[in-house]
């Protein structure tokens, strides 16, 4: 399903740059190893690590509709990161978080437009 897919590609790209951020945001940015952008990094990984769970767990539990709720909710995210991109005048800051954000809405929309399944009495 495409949705899964979506959700699996989001959890991998962005837990590699949450991971990165948390162990050597130097990487990631120029002066990042100080103790203000380290503590920074920090605060954003723990936003990133709910999200990112959340976008796991109800892509293996198959719960479609909290599913498609994270999704939108990454879209957003993804959408200000390529704000901020843009305002920094970064090709690829900007990008690539448009195209994610390109992805993870059409995958919430994708399962929002889709019928629920009928339980069985």
């Amino acid at each position: 399903m495409f949705a899964t897919a979506v959700a699996v590609l989001t959890v991998l790209s962005s837990g590699y740059f949450t991971v990165s951020g948390l162990l050597a945001p130097g990487i990631l940015v120029p002066g990042g190893d100080a103790a203000a952008p380290r503590a920074f990094a920090a605060y954003m990984a723990a936003r990133s690590i709910v999200l990112l769970g959340g976008l796991a767990l109800f892509a293996a539990l198959r719960a479609w509709r909290p599913l498609a709720l994270v999704l939108a909710l990454n879209a957003g995210v993804q959408l200000v990161d390529t704000v901020i991109g843009a305002t920094r005048h970064e090709l690829a800051q900007t990008l690539g978080p448009a195209c994610f954000a390109l992805l993870l809405g059409v995958a919430a929309w994708s399962l929002l437009r889709a019928p629920l399944p009928r339980h069985a009495a």
